[in-house]
């Protein structure tokens, strides 16, 4: 099998993202959407694939898995750093 291109592995986190959506707006009864009748372990089920795909594409740009772990470890502490500095509404 041949492996994924970027941009396919980019395009196939896009639709694992849809999938996310959907069973989203399925589990909180949005209109249109409750009648495919998902909870929230089916939420969790498409985050964790949209996760997985994700870290796939990140894979797909290191050299090696010493570098992806690096990468990874870095980018992850620097985005917790900047989520959790943004001010929280209503709290």
């Amino acid at each position: 099998m041949t492996p994924k291109s970027l941009q396919e592995r980019s395009l196939k986190l896009c639709e694992e993202a849809g999938e996310l959506a959907q069973a989203v707006l399925s589990a909180t009864g949005a209109p249109g959407s409750a009648y495919k009748n998902l909870k929230l372990d089916d939420v969790r089920e498409e985050a964790a694939d949209a996760a997985i795909v994700a870290l796939s594409v990140l894979a797909q740009t290191c050299d090696d898995e010493a570098m992806f772990q690096e990468q990874l470890d870095q980018l992850f502490a620097q985005k917790c750093d900047k989520w959790q500095s943004v001010p929280k509404r209503g709290v």
